[in-house]
């Protein structure tokens, strides 16, 4: 029986990779790259860790009225989830700023499907920053 029990949570990290640091490095290596190919159960997560992460990003200009605290409470967030401070630049300095002036709430990523994988025939996914 499947009650309460979510398929997503079930993700292959390897030995010493817990699940979180997983997520955090597939999030770093879409934001340097702007777009990654992975399978598909990866990539929904990634999906939906990235969307929550960008729009909690978005928000904080709903909750604060100075830009200064805004960049201050922008920053915290990203060192906590992002390994690299190259790509924490980029996303406070260059994806913020772009995705507040499109005004969207969600949907700051894309995903399409690639076909099957050669080696072992799992189904590969192109996740993209839009």
């Amino acid at each position: 029986m499947r009650h309460k029990h979510n398929k997503l949570i079930e993700l292959t990290t390897g030995e010493h990779q817990t699940r979180s640091n997983l997520i955090r490095t597939l999030l770093t290596n879409l934001i340097r790259t702007g777009e990654m190919t992975t399978t598909s159960k990866r990539a929904k997560v990634l999906k939906s860790e990235a969307d929550k992460f960008f729009a909690r990003l978005v928000g904080l200009f709903d909750m604060y009225a100075d830009e200064k605290d805004v960049r201050r409470e922008a920053i915290r967030i990203v060192k906590s989830t992002i390994f690299s401070e190259a790509e924490g630049k980029k996303v406070v300095d260059e994806l913020m700023p772009k995705y507040r002036s499109a005004g969207k709430k969600s949907g700051y990523v894309a995903d399409y499907k690639m076909g099957h994988r050669i080696g072992d025939g799992a189904e590969k996914v192109l996740v993209r920053l839009i």
